[in-house]
């Protein structure tokens, strides 16, 4: 390769790097230039969650074990895909909103049910074939600090969410005894929808580490959730059917998101990340729903839900 060759392939090489690792990021320039930044983005979460209950009906028949019966909804997968906007004003005052919506993929749900003694006298697996899961958050915060380079901030938000997941088991296999498949292959025998209305407190920060790439997170505490549980067992006849069983109660969980940017052009951003969402329930009761006699309740003994997984997505500042 000649002198001139090599001279302008290394004045090249030198703007490349002068562009990759500048001092200011575009996002800062476009904060100087106007009172309000706006960001829209679409994304998808391929996550796998789980939401697990169980109850203790000894109280009411002494031959009953505690836990009485056991539901573990395990391994369910769906693919979200979410909206999201947010404008903040140049005083550092920010408000922002993201709805997400998945089907259900796949999953397995495992029944036991337990006498006295914690004595287990059955246990059945059925498949998650549906249906869907959809959530709401919307949230206003303020950045309190800015670092001296400018390159990073922190935020506080406060905020609401509505997350709602509802599964449809089908089929019955039989593991406790006796070992065998109930004739019941495709047809729906449990639908479930859980619903969780939560408030949101947190904290999230952002670094940019070059003019393109950047890395930012989130951690929201959630005070207070209330949880809003309906089960129809659709076999069985001793039990109406709008529903079966339900369930209600109030807790807590939280939030974390942490996100790696990189900037394909000016304004558009391309974001992969992983979330973790759980919600668990303090005190709680659980209701039976007998056809033709009163409902019967109980304590509520466990109640969780999480759904994780990893965030791919685009996002546009203008």
């Amino acid at each position: 390769m000649s002198s001139p060759i090599r001279l302008r392939a290394a004045l090249y090489v030198c703007l490349g790097l002068s562009v990759l690792f500048s001092e200011q990021s575009y996002s800062e320039e476009i904060v100087k230039r106007s009172n309000l930044e706006i960001e829209v983005g679409l994304s998808t979460w391929i996550s796998q969650g789980n939401t697990k209950w169980s109850h203790n009906a000894s109280t009411l028949a002494p031959v009953l074990g505690n836990p009485t019966s056991e539901l573990d909804y395990k391994d369910v997968w769906s693919n979200v895909v979410e909206l999201r906007g947010q404008v903040s004003l140049r005083n550092g005052l920010f408000f922002r909103g993201q709805f997400g919506y998945g089907g259900i993929d796949d999953g397995e749900l495992i029944d036991d049910d337990f006498l006295a003694g914690q004595n287990l006298i059955s246990r059945t697996q059925s498949d998650i074939d549906g249906s869907n899961l959809w959530y709401l958050n919307a949230d206003v915060g303020l950045k309190f600090l800015s670092f001296s380079d400018r390159r990073g901030s922190l935020k506080a938000f406060v905020g609401y969410q509505y997350w709602q997941e509802t599964y449809e088991a089908k089929g019955i296999i039989q593991l406790v005894p006796p070992v065998g498949t109930v004739p019941t292959s495709g047809q729906t025998v449990i639908t479930n929808e859980v619903q969780w209305n939560s408030i949101r407190l947190g904290l999230e920060g952002g670094y940019q580490i070059t003019r393109r790439f950047s890395i930012s997170g989130s951690a929201a505490f959630i005070p207070y959730t209330s949880l809003k549980n309906e089960d129809i067992h659709h076999l069985r006849t001793d039990l109406r059917q709008d529903p079966s069983f339900s369930m209600s109660g109030t807790g807590i969980g939280a939030n974390f998101d942490v996100t790696v940017s990189y900037m394909i052009v000016k304004q558009l951003f391309f974001d992969l990340g992983y979330r973790y969402w759980w919600l668990k329930v303090t005190d709680g009761d659980w209701n039976s729903h007998p056809v033709g006699g009163p409902t019967l309740s109980a304590n509520l003994n466990e109640f969780q839900t999480i759904r994780q997984g990893v965030t791919l997505g685009l996002n546009y500042r203008f």
